[in-house]
Parts: C-alpha cells; structure tokens; sequence
C-alpha cells in the first residue's frame, strides 16, 4: 500500500482538479490526501468492494493511483480511454522497459512529469527497483521534467 506522505507529496505535486477518479482504494491514502487538500467530486473504485475499474466508463478529469504492478499496461489503457490526466506510481521501469508500452502513451499524449521517489523499499514496498509518480496527458507533447522527493520534508 502507498504511504501517506507519498500520496500527499504527489497531490501536492501534480495537483490534480475537477472530478477525480482513485480507480484502486486499496486503504484509502490517495482518497484521504484529496480530503485533505480539499477536492471534493472524487470518486474510487475497488475491485474488493465489488467496484471494478474495468468496467468504470464515466468519462472524468484526472486518474490517481497505485495500480497493481502487473497490470500497469492494462490499467493505462482505460485510463486513458476516460480520463485527461492519469499519474500512476509505479516502478519507472514497467513504463519505460517495453516499447509497445512507451508508443500507446504517445499515441496518448505525452508524459508532462516524472516524480521519483527512491527504490521500492524507500515506501515500504518489497522491491529495490526505482519508484516513480508518472503523469501522463492527453495530447500534451512537451518535455518531460523530472523531479526528485527528498526525505527533507
């Protein structure tokens, strides 16, 4: 699950707007981190409590979540079928390792920022592959900026 100064840190950084979809509740940091920087028309799937992302179709602004790792690439494209702007923390490597990958997303748009976090074990997660938040939106073909968290915070 995220840590909860991981997912302020990215509202904080991406400041997402309008109506807000966490397709992946999980314990609701993500969900909770909105609620304190004072987004209201939020809404969240999971697929636990019987609300499957797969079948979400209401169009809204922006996608934040943790998605499960093996599953990046699908949860991308729906993702991008109905949201502008879609972050997704995820080890950097599952979006830049595959070039199919790397073509869907700019067929998107593009990939406005890239906030890294560390290794895996840096938020708790079993793993020491490189962490990132990325935003990816819809039709943006600027450069893509890179920023690092540090623990100073």
């Amino acid at each position: 699950m995220t840590p909860l100064w991981c997912a302020k840190d990215m509202v904080t950084v991406f400041r997402p707007a309008g109506h807000i979809l966490e397709p992946c509740l999980g314990d609701g940091v993500f969900l909770a981190a909105l609620k304190s920087a004072n987004w209201t028309q939020i809404d969240y799937c999971e697929i636990d409590q019987g609300k499957d992302f797969f079948a979400w179709i209401t169009p809204v602004n922006w996608i934040i979540t943790n998605p499960p790792y093996n599953l990046t690439r699908p949860f991308a494209r729906h993702a991008f079928e109905i949201a502008d702007d879609v972050v997704f923390l995820v080890p950097i490597r599952n979006v830049f390792s595959g070039f199919g990958f790397i073509k869907e997303i700019f067929k998107f748009g593009g990939m406005p920022h890239v906030r890294v976090y560390g290794t895996g074990g840096s938020l708790g997660f079993p793993m020491g592959n490189a962490i990132g938040a990325m935003h990816f939106q819809r039709d943006y073909r600027g450069p893509t900026r890179w920023s690092f968290y540090l623990e100073t915070q």
